[in-house]
């Protein structure tokens, strides 16, 4: 695995609560939540739908309003179906002014 710049922390602090950004053909999403970066796969195990367009971030947890499965951004974890299966997280921090994600 590789640390990787993906995103200006002042670009991503201005994005609306996601910044989706692709790295090596995986679409990610970043999310700051008290000042710790987060990223995972944009796309919720259900039915695959893209969290940067149909999902909120409710404190720690993602909302999928496809068909209201909820995660929890810092784990993974599945807080309410109908998924089955925790989102893949990715190691992501802040350095130097950049995030970076580990692929």
């Amino acid at each position: 695995m590789t640390w990787r710049e993906v995103a200006r922390s002042d670009e991503a602090a201005r994005a609306r609560q996601w910044l989706s950004v692709e790295v090596d053909g995986l679409q990610v999403v970043l999310a700051a939540l008290d000042d710790t970066w987060y990223a995972v796969e944009d796309r919720c195990t259900h039915a695959g739908c893209p969290f940067s367009s149909e999902a909120a971030l409710e404190g720690s947890t993602i909302v999928c309003n496809c068909h209201g499965s909820e995660f929890d951004l810092t784990t993974g974890e599945v807080l309410r179906g109908p998924a089955e299966y925790p989102i893949r997280t990715i190691p992501a921090r802040e350095r130097d002014g950049r995030i970076e994600v580990d692929l």
